[in-house]
């Protein structure tokens, strides 16, 4: 029985398919070079809306953590041979 190499997909089955780790750090990156100064902006208009930007700021990161796992997954079983050490698992 062959063991084809697994599909990691972001967001949803109908979302891209990771290849591996770099282009996830790349689009965190890019978030990264962003959000901050979009976080800074909204508290600068509205200080009393902390507590709001400090729970987007903590979903952002998980979901930036979920990406790297993501990208982990993909980059390791890419090489049909872990694919099919991790199916037997």
């Amino acid at each position: 029985m062959e063991v084809g190499i697994m599909e990691v997909r972001m967001e949803s089955k109908q979302g891209p398919v990771l290849t591996g780790i770099d282009p996830v750090l790349i689009q965190i990156q890019q978030r990264l070079r962003a959000r901050p100064k979009e976080w800074l902006a909204r508290l600068q208009r509205n200080p009393g809306k902390l507590a709001d930007v400090e729970q987007e700021v903590h979903r952002a990161f998980a979901q930036m953590a979920d990406q790297v796992v993501a990208g982990l997954l993909a980059e390791a079983t890419a090489d049909p041979a872990l694919a099919k050490a991790a199916k037997k698992k």
